[in-house]
């Protein structure tokens, strides 16, 4: 009779989550023990020390976990925190009496808010044991292995109210909404380490602020705004489950404000969530319905930029759902509301105007597979009218895109070469410029490959 398993404490540590980790995977392919580690060329004794958080995980042995277990590739998405784990122990080994800046631990709210040209110099520690006590934190996580940003970590345990408590002065509401009006400015000018040290603080604070404030319709505009910056954050960093959720609250708050102007723009939060986990259709419909919803509001500035950035976030979803004549049309009813606008000047954060309806044409042909189209609509661009760096850069490498698809792949690189010049963090966060340059280095001539190649390898080392 087999003995009965030891119980495992998944929330002590990276060790032993990724040992009960491993448990449940061996126990679902229904292998023992000494079965997984036949498959995996290590020892019965091994398995049972990392199941247990004996053993710190390795990375040749993620690879042949990963192997006999059919997972994925878990075990080795795993590593940045196995590996973080231990570089914090020996950091702490070596530095028993520093105390690094801990989550709940500001130096009071402006230390908290930070300065506009405030940078990111180190990431802030966080209290991991808090952390693990959502296992669903830990996977949504690993899943993309967003560890590697600093700061992300803190953003996920603040969302999930995990995170310790705090315990200095409270923020103001006039502090909250200068720092959100900051780190929307950062997100906008693709300084996403820079957003990443001021969130999670700004969320914590904004979340205890529910419970001290009377004025509820300001909290919930604040909210809505505040939540649409963090779904924006996540979807950069591939984290759509938590978008998703970041989304819903910016949506729900909009709502119960009942500013039909708020509502147009925690939408387009919501479309971009749904066009990125994979219902492009149900995307353009919704942003489609929304944006119709302002047609009855006075076209105000803001009224036309809200509705105008809506419409263009569902033309994209539409072209990515192929229905080329609903992106037409979309695309259309953009081009009159930015036709209606004198100066926009960045009016709800929307960056919205007559210059973005024309990068939102080459981003949508080049969705629908009309590369000469897009490159001759970005020819006529002026690349100094663009205000908003993130727009460039993305400019640049729907560019690029558009090259490689015509076959032009030294133009493709001296193009990314271009954006990443630019803005270095908005090119390493895009998914798409991986998918590129390994298109560029499959396809390329012999004489372009090594630069897709290092170019490759310097955006994961950044």
């Amino acid at each position: 009779m087999p003995k009965p398993l030891k119980t495992l404490e998944p929330w002590r540590g990276v060790d032993h989550w990724v040992g009960a980790e491993l448990r449940h995977c061996r126990t679902a392919a229904e292998l023992d023990q000494p079965e997984l580690a036949a498959r995996s060329n290590v020892s019965t004794s091994l398995i049972s020390k990392l199941e247990l958080g004996q053993r710190s995980l390795q990375v040749d042995i993620a690879k042949k976990l990963d192997e006999a277990l059919r997972t994925d590739g878990f075990f080795v998405r795993a590593m940045p925190l196995v590996e973080s784990q231990r570089d914090k122990v020996a950091f702490e080994l070596d530095n028993p009496l520093n105390a690094g800046l801990l989550l709940g631990k500001h130096a009071g709210p402006r230390g908290m808010l930070g300065q506009a040209d405030q940078s990111l110099t180190e990431e802030p520690e966080v209290n991991r044991r808090e952390f693990l006590a959502s296992t669903g934190a830990w996977a949504a996580l690993l899943a993309t292995g967003t560890a590697r940003m600093p700061g992300m970590a803190d953003l996920i345990a603040v969302v999930l109210d995990t995170a310790p408590t705090y315990s200095g002065d409270l923020a103001t509401l006039d502090e909250l909404e200068g720092g959100f009006a900051i780190a929307k400015r950062e997100y906008q000018a693709c300084k996403y380490r820079e957003v990443l040290e001021r969130l999670p603080g700004l969320v914590q604070q904004l979340h205890l602020a529910e419970g001290e404030t009377s004025d509820a319709d300001r909290l919930a505009a604040l909210r809505a705004n505040a939540y649409q910056v963090v779904a924006g954050v996540m979807l950069k960093h591939s984290e759509q489950t938590l978008a998703t959720l970041a989304a819903d609250r910016s949506m729900t708050s909009a709502n119960l404000l009942g500013d039909p102007i708020a509502v147009a723009s925690s939408a387009r939060a919501v479309t971009h969530v749904l066009l990125r986990t994979g219902y492009a259709d149900v995307a353009a419909d919704f942003a489609a319905k929304q944006a119709l919803l302002l047609d009855s509001e006075p076209r105000t500035p803001v009224n036309l930029s809200v509705q105008g950035a809506l419409l263009l976030r569902g033309a994209v979803a539409a072209a990515d759902a192929g229905r080329r004549a609903k992106s037409s049309e979309l695309l259309d009813a953009a081009d009159t509301a930015s036709a209606q606008l004198e100066n926009s000047d960045n009016l709800r954060g929307t960056g919205f105007n007559r210059v973005n309806v024309s990068l939102h044409r080459v981003n949508i042909a080049i969705a629908l597979g009309d590369a000469g189209r897009a490159i001759e609509i970005a020819r006529d661009i002026d690349m100094t009218s663009i205000s908003l760096v993130e727009r460039h850069v993305s400019l640049a490498i729907d560019v690029a895109r558009a090259f490689a698809l015509w076959g032009r792949y030294e133009r493709a690189m001296d193009t990314l070469y271009y954006a990443e010049a630019t803005a270095p963090q908005e090119v390493r966060v895009r998914k798409g410029v991986s998918e590129l340059l390994t298109t560029i280095e499959g396809a390329a001539p012999p004489s372009v490959r090594p630069h897709a190649r290092e170019f490759a390898k310097k955006l994961a080392t950044v």
